[in-house]
């Protein structure tokens, strides 16, 4: 009892102590007020309520705990490495060395008085969440989850803070030497360690996944122990190293005794813990490797393609038993004598039949290799049963990907959650065809190319017995039976997903259309939040889908459409082989429990937002008008144009939600397969599953931020090899999207501009209906084309996937003329388009223009950036939708073309989509400067004339150097620091281009690109911040002749006036929409002549876009040499070419 008397004793005082200091009085007054008020405005009714966090009960203490336990886990560092000298200060020391009181007490009380504090402030600021969360009437309360995180997150942070600060001290006996390191600790912990090595290192949890799910509560609970005991068991470890330390005459022998065991045994706990965690990432990464090597091994095997599957499944807790009866045909060209297929190496294969005989097979890793009874000659069926049971290793759904929360983070709001692709438990189940958790002919990923994928349309029946008061859910009709439930889809399928849980189930049937929504009992709060719109729910709806078929000129394949609510933490991850992400599978979404992950799902506090908002606008709508609006924003936010920006390493990346109903309507529908072309499929899935919507894009966002184009970022890849070459590099999942789209997008046009835009698209159609739940040889493919258009594509396939030449192309002589047909004023566009580059090349145009109906639907953006930065984003080319394309244009090898246009209305801008070539950037935005009327009512023919040889682009006398040429001289480069070489942290100008941001300028010359820039092909300049003339760059020239030479600086910006020749006013020009100051004022060259340096400036602000004349000079041989500095009045300086002509 004098033990603890003693322990209590010192921890009273040491508390006392503690709240009499500012510091802790100043962090507590701030915690407190900081997070009550976010806490009031996030999760009141009077604030914000954001679905994320609504949806979620637990997120409320889980967000609590980890802002406070980031800003108490310094503080502690603070006050506890101060305790030895506060000990001394305030003559503490004295009352410790007479009193009969060991270290053992004296520490450990010190230890619980600090902990006890921290933790009686954690406590109020959770009550004080706790009372707002009983205040809104949106949330439940998930009570356990405030003490859960209270010991997860708080008590290890705090004792691993408290018994390293205290141990250093008592090593070093310095206090800022210990700060520095205790910080630089904390330091590395949030900005370089807490995602390495699954956040083995991450002693405040910060990027820990913590996420709790209403359905199943923590899916990783082992591992979460584990991660948290490491830092608990090290913090004790460290408090008894303190007392063997700390410099005073033991007072007790068996003191010093129980701390060495305590120590012992602690740093043992920590130990084990961490050899937990790190062998469960280790156990990860070598499975990942194993499935890797094992498809390395199999890859190139023949497959059989399976057409019918009854699947027989007992659910045992946390396994399951099953018999699959599998009917397959031989699709390839040679016989089979072997079978392969893949099941999920969590599962164990006991028996292998075919027409009752036993067949011996073999199990490497995931693959079971089966000797069948005789030969299977191609085009032969056969059939097999296999027994199997087990569970599921999730680490072989995604061998390729290697997990890390900084580069791939999942997370609900800020906090992260844990990836999981999927569940089996006594209370919920749920299987995915990503799993293989039945045999499969084929791989789940082929390693020497990432992009190959095969795909069977199989007939399925699956016959379940869950456990009892579970209810399972899969595709297809279903009927019970003797405790079993049976499920016949009505289609074939591409994949069979399993679901088994406490669901409910309501039905909307339309037509021949059936809606299914399965979901967790108390889930479905939407039926009162939208209770207006449930008279007429089925119109809209039905008008969704309309919308849907229209988008994508194919009607919906399947009879039913199930919306299944699954634990938050289900992720499905990006695969190199498809952009369909398994949140959608064949006639089934998955959706995040309370739709907590989508966009807009809290409907009610939508609805009083926007309710408010129109009365204080004086708008008047009706409930049911609002609730419409609400629900049909959702949808299409969610299920068919919905995009997530994400900002990774710089560069903003843009991803489709994972929910678009894309995949039903192709992926799922449709597959062309080739063996020479492996990669055919998901270039065709690319192109025919994208939406194109107008008004709606990320590159005007991309674009104001400073990032490329797609188009732009895609041929910059292309630079480092041909589009097979680029596959076997294993690049990211961002790269394969960009390369697979623009390569599909290429091909396409190839064949619209052969076979003729209407006349394609409406062939097209039609075949993949006609086609639907099939596989489609590439080279049947071509043969069909060929007996309808009479031309075949297959020959340049070859070009098209190994080569990695790449056409240029030039825009020259762009003229536009009213003229009158049949007494009606039209536009004829006329330009010369070259291509001197040794290979053939496509390029679409489209156009902006004044009137309407004018078939340009490209999304445009114009910000006013000055007066050079205004760009625009255009999709024409991109899907089956190309109302937007006025005509697909090609070009041979080293050919140029005239081309003629006629337009129904006055055209304001031209718009060139190059697709795959050398042009960047590759969307060339053409202003029309001037219309001039043309009373010749002659030649008004539209169409192509083929020119004799490429036009040239300069003329003798003159010589240009551009910031592309080996003439410019960029100067000094960015400087790379020890500290970030040492860390391997990458500059801010990791981009080659970029485009120019009003913000956060370069202190460095940028290579930025725009269409009113000079080129050949990259249309580039360079720019940066404007200052005192510190930095500079050059552009130098040999000169042959010497003599007098005009100098010429091009000014880059858009045109300002538009003219019509002997007509009235024009229309103002697009730029004139969003006027805002200027970025660019004066521009300082000096230019170098046989008299010495002469300054020039010019105002590029009121300067004419083009050549500015600078003045005429005297040179001599290799004496050419104009610079530009940095300074300016202005906020940006911009260099692009200068040009000599010699005067006559």
């Amino acid at each position: 009892m004098t033990l603890l008397h003693n322990i209590r004793t010192v921890a009273r005082y040491e508390a006392t102590i503690l709240r009499r200091s500012w510091f802790f009085r100043l962090f507590s007054i701030g915690a407190l007020f900081f997070l009550t008020i976010m806490n009031i405005g996030l999760f009141s009714p009077v604030g914000d309520e954001p679905w994320g966090f609504i949806s979620i009960p637990s997120s409320v203490p889980l967000f609590n705990l980890y802002i406070l336990n980031i800003g108490q886990a310094v503080v502690v560092i603070f006050l506890a490495a101060d305790f030895l000298k506060r000990d001394k200060k305030v003559d503490t020391n004295e009352v410790l060395y007479t009193r009969s009181m060991s270290n053992f007490e004296y520490i450990m009380g010190k230890t619980w008085g600090i902990l006890r504090l921290f933790l009686g402030l954690d406590v109020i600021i959770l009550i004080i969440a706790l009372i707002v969360n009983l205040t809104s009437n949106k949330m439940t309360v998930d009570l356990l989850s405030y003490l859960y995180y209270l010991l997860i997150i708080c008590v290890p942070t705090i004792l691993f803070s408290l018994g390293l600060a205290f141990m250093l001290m008592s090593l070093i006996r310095n206090q800022a030497i210990t700060f520095l390191i205790l910080l630089g600790i904390a330091a590395l912990d949030i900005f370089w360690l807490y995602f390495r090595f699954s956040s083995i290192f991450d002693y405040m949890a910060f990027g820990l996944p913590l996420y709790k799910s209403n359905v199943i509560g923590f899916d990783n609970l082992l591992f979460i122990l584990n991660q948290r005991l490491i830092y608990f068991f090290l913090g004790l470890s460290f408090v008894f190293v303190t007392i063997l330390l700390f410099r005073r005459l033991p007072q007790s022998r068996t003191y010093t005794v129980l701390s060495y065991f305590f120590m012992v045994i602690f740093l043992a706990g920590s130990a084990v813990c961490t050899f937990n965690v790190y062998s469960s990432y280790r156990k990860d990464t070598d499975e990942r490797s194993l499935v890797i090597e094992t498809n390395r091994q199999f890859e190139d095997r023949n497959f059989v393609s399976l057409t019918d599957a009854e699947i027989d499944l007992v659910h045992n807790g946390n396994s399951f038993e099953a018999l699959a009866a599998l009917k397959f045909i031989n699709e390839n060209n040679d016989s089979l004598d072997k079978y392969y297929f893949s099941l999920n190496p969590g599962l164990k294969v006991t028996a292998v039949t075919s027409g009752g005989k036993n067949l011996s097979f073999r199990n490497t890793n995931h693959i079971i290799e089966i000797d069948p009874l005789k030969k299977l000659l191609p085009g032969e069926e056969d059939s097999l049963s296999v027994s199997y049971s087990g569970t599921i290793n999730e680490s072989f759904c995604y061998p390729d990907y290697v997990e890390n929360i900084k580069e791939h983070p999942y997370q609900i709001q800020m906090l992260n959650v844990h990836k999981r692709q999927a569940f089996l438990s006594d209370k919920y189940v749920l299987l995915i065809p990503e799993t293989h958790w039945y045999p499969v002919p084929g791989l789940n990923y082929y390693p020497s190319n990432p992009a190959r994928i095969k795909v069977d349309f199989t007939n399925f029946t699956l016959k379940v017995k869950p456990a009892e008061g579970l209810t399972a859910v899969s595709q297809g009709i279903m009927n019970s039976s003797e405790g079993y439930s049976v499920f016949t889809p009505e289609s074939p399928l591409t994949g069979l997903t399993l679901a088994i849980g406490d669901y409910r189930s309501d039905t909307l049937k339309l037509d021949t259309l059936k809606y299914i929504s399965h979901y967790f009992q108390g889930n479905d709060y939407y039926k009162k939040d939208l209770a207006e719109i449930r008279d007429t729910l089925p119109l809209l709806v039905s008008g969704i889908m309309r919308d849907l078929e229209v988008n994508f000129s194919t009607k919906y394949p399947f009879r039913t459409l199930s919306l299944l609510e699954v634990p938050v933490q289900f992720y499905s991850l990006p695969r190199m082989s498809t952009q369909t992400r398994a949140e959608v599978q064949p006639s089934m979404v998955l959706l995040p429990e309370k739709l907590s992950t989508t966009q807009g799902a809290g409907f009610k506090r939508r609805f009083t937002r926007n309710k408010k908002r129109m009365e204080r606008n004086n708008q008047v709508i009706t409930d049911k008008e609002l609730q419409v609006r609400i629900f049909n924003d959702f949808i299409r936010n969610t299920f068919i144009s919905g995009e997530a920006f994400t900002f990774r390493n710089g560069i903003i990346i843009n991803e489709p939600t994972r929910y678009r109903l894309g995949p039903s309507f192709y992926f799922y529908k449709n597959n062309f397969f080739s063996s020479e072309f492996p990669v055919i499929n998901a270039v065709f899935e690319s192109h025919l599953q994208k939406v194109n919507v107008p008004g709606e894009g990320d590159y005007g966002f991309r674009s104001y931020m400073g990032s490329l184009s797609d188009i732009d970022r895609t041929n910059l890849i292309f630079r480092a090899g041909s589009f097979r070459e680029l596959l076997t590099m294993h690049p990211s999942i961002d790269t394969i999207r960009l390369i697979i789209t623009m390569k599909g997008d290429y091909l396409f046009n190839m064949l619209r501009s052969k076979a003729g835009i209407t006349d394609f698209n409406d062939y097209f159609r039609k075949y993949v209906e006609d086609n639907k739940f099939r596989r489609i040889d590439i080279k049947k493919f071509n043969g069909d084309i060929n007996a309808e258009f009479g031309f075949e594509f297959y020959p340049y396939l070859d070009n098209w996937y190994n080569s990695k030449d790449q056409p240029g192309f030039i825009i020259t002589d762009v003229q536009v003329n009213e003229i009158v047909v049949d007494d009606r004023v039209r536009y004829k566009v006329t330009f010369v388009a070259s291509n001197p580059e040794p290979v053939a090349g496509i390029f679409n145009i489209s156009f902006r223009t004044g009137g309407q109906g004018s078939g340009s639907r490209q999304t445009s953006l114009n910000v006013q950036q000055g007066v050079s930065g205004a760009y625009s984003s255009s999709e024409q080319g991109r899907g089956m939708d190309v109302t937007d394309i006025s005509r697909i244009v090609m070009l041979g090898p080293e050919e140029a073309k005239k081309i003629s246009i006629i337009l129904d209305y006055e055209p304001r801008e031209m718009l060139i989509n190059s697709l795959y070539a050398k042009n960047i950037p590759g969307e060339i935005n053409i202003p029309v400067d001037e219309i001039k009327k043309s009373k010749n009512r002659n030649g008004v023919t539209d169409g192509e004339q083929l020119l004799e040889s490429v036009p040239k682009i300069s003329f003798p006398g003159e010589i240009i150097v551009d910031n592309e040429d080996p003439g410019f001289d960029l100067g000094q480069m960015l400087f790379q620091g020890p500290l970030k070489k040492m860390l391997k942290i990458e500059s801010s100008s990791g981009e080659i281009y970029q485009q120019v941001r009003r913000y956060n300028r370069p202190n460095y010359w940028q290579s930025v690109v725009n269409s009113y820039y000079y080129g050949r092909y990259i249309l580039s300049s360079v720019y940066t911040a404007g200052s005192s003339g510190d930095r500079s760059v050059k552009w130098m020239t040999p000169i042959d002749e010497a003599g007098y030479y005009d100098i010429y600086c091009y000014v880059g910006k858009m045109s300002e006036r538009v003219t019509i020749s002997g007509g009235g006013n024009a229309p103002p020009p697009p730029q004139e929409e969003f006027r805002q100051e200027s970025l660019y004022k004066d521009m300082h060259y000096k230019i170098y002549h046989d008299e010495g340096v002469e300054e020039i400036t010019v105002d590029f602000e009121n300067t004419d876009a083009g050549w500015h004349n600078m003045g005429r000079y005297y040179l001599t041989p290799d004496s050419a040499k104009v610079e530009l500095t940095n300074q300016s009045a202005g906020r940006l300086v911009i260099g692009d070419a200068i040009k000599w002509v010699r005067a006559k």
